[in-house]
């Protein structure tokens, strides 16, 4: 297989630091923190200031110590809502089933596999089953708990997902469900007739996926951080239905130009959910019984179609048939979550500031060419399908410290990780045209520092992966100009990955991901580094949280990639802010740390039983 052929300019040469540059860092990271330069007074970036973690100052705001009394329950319910229950397993007869990993991803651009399945009972089931279902359940002494394919900080889920779609049982009619992964089934809120929503499901469209997040789950254990953590798990939860859906011959969008208000009337936000005072919004932290924290903040909708065709959205139109939901008869009532609360203000301020109230005047909904992603080799990778390596996903509690990766294997998972994929002569990464990036509707963001410990072949030390390369310049620009910027050996053509240093970095991987070992023990740790202030200033404080969404999608990228290949990963949401901006020499707003992530050999804790994820009639596991 081709691989890209483009490269860079070359930067211009620098002196190589010295060998104990690694060892300064971390101690100068250690002992101080600089301020920031930036003037910015957006609410985002103040938002984002404040729930910074800081070597010196300490963490940000949080509950101390957890009240396992008033842990939120991790299942959402509206009874008495009637229930579509959904085949369990999906049956194996579908069509598009089973779908080596590797050809997912590198089988495209025609013809596209598999052919796209019409929605039904069995394709709907596989969708859920192989992005928001319970994968297994895990069991320690006396405690239970739930695993999901889509993950999670803290396991704690505040992602809930709705579905608009044809109803299965009432011809000419919509249904409105949420689904509860809990059983696996629908809980059907609303129904509405087909010809008046023809706007809000345009064909060939399937179905709209809508995502919302419960903050109280998050909060509950990181306090002010948490507005943050959901909206990594946002991002994880498209990746998740971005690559369900293209196993069953489909594509997935999000519908950007839709507003905070459509979404709210397409999850039904107002209907049998706790509301809100003006008298009850505070400008502090108040503990005590607070049922509204518990509501859904409805964050995207996502439109699925059959790969290879393009929908007429017409958003204008869209908004106007929402509008219409507000009449629909809504059925059940929400669940308690917690007896009492704690209400972090900022989260609620800051949610408040950075809603999209409407599109940018220039919005279209548009569906990018669908690009393979590169290929080093696909025998590199075990053989499982897709449906295999989504459930296996685990998030490691632990690595060895002692497995090394091979050097191809790691430039393999860095080309999955490429937003545009496989790209012609002279054209650039930035586009998200690959599985699963192109489910976000605008050009790549985030970027990759990458701390090298494990690699067969490649020189331990810090490297950098540009992922959208007209970044480049401004990259380098704001980091150390003291850093190489080299190719390092043997990396393909067309993969933008340079050394920035040579050196062990383990140490200062471990400090700067808020002391934790996990961050040193696998093959290699990274830090999100997205373009920052000029994202908020030139598109809008909207942007904040689908930044992060972009990490969570990068984020998932790797725990497939880990899985495919044989190991594991871990999401690191707990990192010294400001001290991995010392480490690239980053002083202002331009570029910030969001996400960290380690990939490397997990180790297993035999003491925890695994159950499955939904053992038979009548066994409640």
């Amino acid at each position: 297989m081709l691989l890209l052929r483009h490269r860079l300019p070359s930067p211009r040469l620098r002196p190589r630091p010295h060998p104990r540059t690694f060892r300064r860092l971390a101690m100068s990271s250690a002992a101080a923190t600089p301020p920031s330069t930036s003037t910015s007074t957006s609410a985002a970036a103040d938002y984002h200031r404040r729930t910074k973690h800081n070597l010196t100052a300490g963490y940000a705001r949080g509950p101390g110590r957890l009240d396992w009394a008033n842990q939120p329950n991790p299942f959402l319910r509206f009874a008495p809502a009637p229930q579509l229950p959904l085949p369990n397993p999906p049956p194996p007869a579908l069509p598009s089933a089973p779908i080596p990993y590797p050809a997912l991803f590198q089988s495209r651009p025609s013809p596209p596999p598999p052919q796209p399945q019409p929605l039904t009972a069995d394709s709907l089931s596989a969708l859920l089953y192989h992005s928001l279902a319970l994968s297994a359940w895990k069991s320690a002494g006396l405690s239970t708990w739930s695993l999901r394919v889509n993950p999670s900080s803290g396991n704690l889920h505040p992602t809930e997902a709705h579905l608009l779609f044809p109803h299965p049982r009432e011809p000419g009619r919509l249904a409105v469900a949420h689904y509860a992964p809990r059983d696996h089934l629908l809980e059907v809120r609303a129904t509405a007739p087909a010809g008046e929503c023809a706007a809000i499901l345009p064909a060939p469209a399937t179905a709209v996926l809508a995502l919302s997040s419960v903050f109280w789950r998050e909060a509950w254990k990181y306090g002010e951080r948490a507005f943050r953590y959901c909206n990594h798990d946002v991002g994880h939860a498209l990746a998740a239905v971005a690559v369900a859906a293209a196993s069953l011959g489909w594509d997935a969008k999000v519908l950007d130009g839709l507003s905070y208000d459509d979404l709210g009337r397409l999850v039904g936000v107002e209907k049998g959910s706790p509301a809100a005072t003006p008298e009850e919004l505070p400008d502090k932290v108040v503990k005590g019984k607070a049922p509204w924290v518990e509501r859904q903040h409805p964050d995207c909708a996502v439109l699925l179609f059959p790969a290879g065709s393009e929908p007429e959205v017409n958003y204008g139109r869209m908004s106007e048939a929402l509008r219409r939901f507000d009449e629909l008869d809504w059925v059940g009532k929400a669940n308690a979550l917690s007896k009492d609360h704690v209400v972090w203000d900022v989260i609620y301020r800051t949610a408040e500031e950075v809603k999209k109230h409407s599109p940018v005047p220039e919005e279209r909904f548009f569906v990018t060419p669908w690009r393979k992603s590169p290929a080093v080799s696909e025998g590199l990778y075990k053989q499982l399908t897709v449906q295999e390596v989504v459930r296996r996903r685990r998030s490691a509690v632990d690595m060895d410290g002692v497995h090394v990766m091979g050097r191809d294997t790691f430039y393999q998972m860095l080309l999955h990780c490429l937003p545009s994929g496989e790209v012609g002569s002279g054209e650039q990464q930035g586009q998200q045209c690959a599985l699963p990036f192109r489910v976000l509707p605008w050009d790549a963001e985030v970027h990759a520092a990458l701390f090298v410990h494990r690699v067969s072949g490649l020189p331990k030390g810090l490297y950098f992966l540009v992922r959208n390369e007209e970044h480049f310049g401004a990259l380098q620009r704001a980091m150390r100009q003291d850093f190489e910027w080299v190719r390092p050996e043997g990396c393909p053509d067309g993969l933008p990955l340079y050394r920035l240093m040579k050196g062990d970095c383990q140490r200062v991987a471990m400090q700067i991901s808020c002391f934790q070992e996990i961050a040193s023990h696998g093959c290699f740790s990274l830090g999100m580094i997205a373009r920052f202030e000029p994202v908020l200033h030139d598109k809008g404080e909207w942007m904040y949280p689908r930044l992060f969404w972009e990490t969570g999608v990068l984020g998932q990228v790797l725990y497939l990639e880990a899985h495919a290949v044989g190991i594991s990963a871990t999401g690191i949401g707990c990192y010294f802010d400001d001290a991995v901006h010392e480490v690239l020499g980053l002083k202002d707003l331009e570029f910030q740390s969001l996400y960290h992530f380690t990939v490397g050999s997990p180790v297993i804790d035999k003491r925890i039983m695994s159950l499955p994820a939904y053992p038979g009639p009548g066994i409640d596991a």
